[in-house]
């Protein structure tokens, strides 16, 4: 089986954030406009492989991409969602809520809008939206 996660590594575009331990970034079949995989570089098979550097830097980077979601979506809620259970490597999906989502798609509903939804041009350009609002004052925190 193909790791996506992995696979995620040679993505050039779409990508949002990338440290030494975390990358972020628009997944083929995952391309819907604010929609990311948040992922370890390594291959970490679950939240028992982490490393401590890896579970101390997880929160704040999940809190900074978040926030540059909604910043640059309009997105009323962010969604960090993770199951493991078609790629073991640890990821996570980070989803913009929308505020004009229907009550019936809100929590993990809003997945059976993946294949409905993708469109890998919007998704690139609110990746570039999301690199500009990381990359704002605003989202720097000491």
């Amino acid at each position: 089986m193909t790791c996506l996660p992995c696979d995620l590594e040679d993505a050039t575009a779409g990508v949002v954030h990338r440290d030494d331990l975390w990358a972020c970034e628009v997944a083929d079949g995952y391309d819907v406009p604010g929609w990311f995989v948040l992922r370890t570089r390594r291959h970490a098979e679950g939240w028992g492989a982490l490393t401590p550097d890896e579970a101390a830097s997880l929160g704040a980077v999940a809190q900074r991409v978040s926030t540059a979601i909604q910043e640059a979506t309009g997105a009323v809620n962010t969604y960090l969602l993770s199951f493991g259970e078609n790629y073991p490597h640890l990821h996570f999906l980070l989803i913009a809520r929308p505020p004009d989502l229907p009550a019936d798609l809100k929590g993990a509903a809003i997945l059976s809008r993946r294949l409905e939804d993708r469109d890998r041009e919007a998704a690139l350009a609110v990746a570039a939206d999301v690199r500009a609002a990381l990359a704002a004052p605003a989202l720097v925190h000491d």
